[in-house]
């Protein structure tokens, strides 16, 4: 489906500056629209916690579709690298694991915005 959003207003933007440990909890916005943007990356974001566990999340970005489906992976998940730019409703359920590297900055800058009703009953 091919549409035209005639009206995008930046409602809010900030800056989120992140060290070891730090994480963002399950969480979504307001708006119709989010963004983010890596400014800096750490180069290794550390080890899991969890040796047991094969897959490593730390620092990455999960977005939450809310409930499994049939064939469907409920979470999509983002390994930030500087440079990167993503958009997403801003209704859906994400979050940021915490990495364990010390020393290095993970910065991001994100964005809410609104659109045209006419483009935010399209789906």
């Amino acid at each position: 489906m091919n549409f035209e959003i005639k009206k995008f207003d930046i409602i809010a933007s900030w800056v989120v500056k992140q060290y070891k440990n730090d994480y963002n909890p399950i969480h979504y916005h307001s708006g119709q629209i989010s963004g983010v943007g890596y400014l800096k990356v750490p180069k290794d974001m550390g080890e899991t916690v969890q040796k047991s566990k094969t897959v490593n999340h730390n620092g990455k970005l999960v977005l939450i579709d809310g409930s499994k489906k049939f064939v469907c992976n409920p979470t999509h998940v983002i390994n930030p690298k500087v440079g990167d730019f993503y958009f997403f409703p801003s209704y859906m359920m994400h979050t940021v694991y915490p990495f364990y590297n010390t020393g290095e900055e993970r910065r991001s800058v994100s964005f809410n915005a609104r659109i045209d009703d006419e483009a935010a009953k399209l789906r």
